[in-house]
């Protein structure tokens, strides 16, 4: 028995210490800064898609994608299923909330240059997902099938096809064919329940992954850590419960609307498309189709690998944090007059 014990205590002794498990990676310490509220928007989008799928999937109940029962489902939902008015309302607005805070999220990035080596990865994951976040956006403002989501849909995918080689077979394949039509209803539903969520939730793990594989950018004035649980867990759980009673207020006081129903006969007098398209869809009517559409395609190429030229530029002694400044105030300061612009107009 003695002899047994010492040949398993040995063989133990070879194998050297036990290996952490996946989930000991997961719940390493967090440094100190992520406390501070600043650190803490990139947890918020995450909170707001769990919303959203669940809020979406109780919609795919009632809601039917044809032209001639989409806006009517959408109307039944509004007005006749029981709290139907309030789910829309909590889909509605948690899109726009999440939208927000990966804008807010992408700024503080920015100013504060944490895409610097090694974090180059998680600057391009992070743009995909602000990316998909606005697609999910525009196919769910389309799906209400009213008079301004109607032609707020025509005159986007008119956009698309504008583009050289691309852009014919774009606009075939999101319309499919010619014309706006009930199969530019049903892709457009289809993008919206199935592929977008599965690739922003794809995303979203990877641009999670990244972040713990390549760890977090460095902080002035943070030196120490907290654990993951249970403290950044509880964190956490409070600003999803902070976040669950400001959009059930704010639902409760501004109940979703909606506009006549999609007369394809009749353009609507205002085809502005939701806030957070309004910049872009101003920039285009101001300046020359071409030149609008190449601009934002061009601004936001440069957006997912400014990392890289970041780089570039300190090595050849431009001050980064400066230009950061300069260039992240003049496009918030550029996007708030557009806005407004949309608004009066």
């Amino acid at each position: 028995m003695e002899t047994a014990t010492t040949q398993v205590q040995a063989g133990s002794a070879d194998k050297g210490p036990e290996r952490s498990t996946w989930v000991d990676y997961i719940q390493k310490d967090l440094p100190e800064h992520l406390e501070w509220w600043p650190y803490t928007l990139g947890a918020i989008p995450l909170i707001l898609f769990g919303l959203l799928v669940v809020t979406g999937l109780l919609l795919t109940f009632y809601y039917v994608p044809s032209p001639e029962k989409a806006y009517e489902s959408v109307e039944q939902i509004t007005h006749e299923v029981y709290l139907g008015w309030f789910v829309r309302g909590v889909h509605k607005l948690s899109v726009d909330l999440m939208i927000l805070f990966v804008l807010f999220h992408v700024i503080r990035v920015f100013i504060t240059r944490a895409y610097q080596p090694s974090g180059e990865l998680k600057w391009v994951t992070g743009s995909f997902v602000l990316f998909v976040t606005y697609a999910m956006g525009f196919t769910g403002y389309s799906l209400v099938y009213d008079n301004v989501s109607y032609w707020g849909m025509t005159v986007v995918t008119s956009m698309l096809g504008t583009l050289p080689i691309v852009g014919t077979p774009l606009l075939y394949l999101l319309r499919g064919g010619e014309e706006v039509s009930g199969g530019t209803l049903l892709r457009l539903y289809d993008l919206h329940t199935k592929l977008l969520p599965v690739l922003l939730a794809g995303l979203a793990v990877g641009h999670v992954v990244a972040v713990r594989l390549l760890g977090f950018a460095d902080v002035e004035g943070s030196r120490g850590f907290h654990p993951f649980y249970p403290g950044h867990t509880l964190k956490t759980g409070a600003i999803a419960m902070g976040l669950l009673v400001l959009i059930v207020d704010l639902v409760m006081i501004f109940p979703p609307t909606l506009g006549p129903p999609a007369t394809p006969q009749e353009v609507a007098s205002d085809v502005s498309p939701p806030w957070y398209f309004s910049a872009a869809y101003m920039w285009i009517t101001l300046l020359p189709g071409p030149v609008a559409l190449w601009s934002l395609l061009g601004g936001s190429a440069l957006f997912v690998v400014y990392p890289f030229a970041d780089r570039l530029l300190s090595q050849r002694g431009w001050p980064m944090g400066i230009v950061n400044a300069a260039v992240g105030s003049l496009i918030v300061i550029a996007v708030v007059i557009l806005t407004i612009l949309d608004t009066r107009m």
